[in-house]
């Protein structure tokens, strides 16, 4: 996922914006980055979210693929894009992890943000016109919710989970790691 058809992403007046000669195929991108700057998103997620969206940019000028053409199979295989590409700088392919997976990869967070940037640009693009279908798919709830959490006199506060789409990648779960026992102001001397 190199930079074709030399595709960037700029600031101009605190707003962020393709530029480049393909740059007037994705004007929707632009609309939805100045959307996230209005609704006072923090400046640093309005930049990541951009250049996430220049990577799906640059792999649809790569594909030949309009936007406006894009449908759940196009982000399958643009997902499976992410996970086969190698980040260039990082060690090569002979490198494993403990894990197992291959050095050079991209995490799965860093492609989940990428999704989630496609998924908001498709709601943006479903808020103005209710009858352009969302490629993205819905998923189950986020999280699960205990009985406790549906009925009883505080039933009104538990928060409504938001419905995650299945088009993500599972993360690892990291285990909290405790102090090192020389950090501890308590120990016995």
């Amino acid at each position: 996922m190199t930079g074709e058809a030399g595709l960037r992403l700029e600031e101009r007046d605190g707003v962020w914006v393709l530029t480049g000669p393909a740059a007037s195929r994705f004007g929707l991108v632009d609309e939805y980055l100045a959307y996230l700057s209005d609704r006072n998103y923090s400046p640093k997620t309005v930049r990541a979210y951009g250049y996430d969206l220049l990577a799906f940019c640059r792999w649809l000028v790569a594909e030949q693929q309009p936007l406006t053409a894009v449908s759940t199979e196009v982000l399958l295989r643009f997902l499976r894009a992410c996970r086969e590409a190698t980040v260039p700088g990082r060690p090569g392919p002979n490198v494993v992890r403990l894990s197992g997976r291959r050095a050079d990869q991209y995490a799965a967070t860093t492609i989940n943000r990428r999704l989630a940037a496609i998924s908001g640009l498709f709601g943006f693009v479903a808020m103005r016109d209710p009858d352009a279908g969302n490629p993205v798919p819905k998923g189950r709830e986020a999280r699960w919710r205990v009985p406790g959490e549906r009925s009883g006199m505080l039933a009104h506060t538990a928060r409504r989970p938001r419905n995650r789409s299945s088009l993500r990648l599972r993360e690892p779960r990291r285990l909290p790691s405790g102090p090192s026992p020389c950090a501890s102001p308590w120990r016995l001397a």
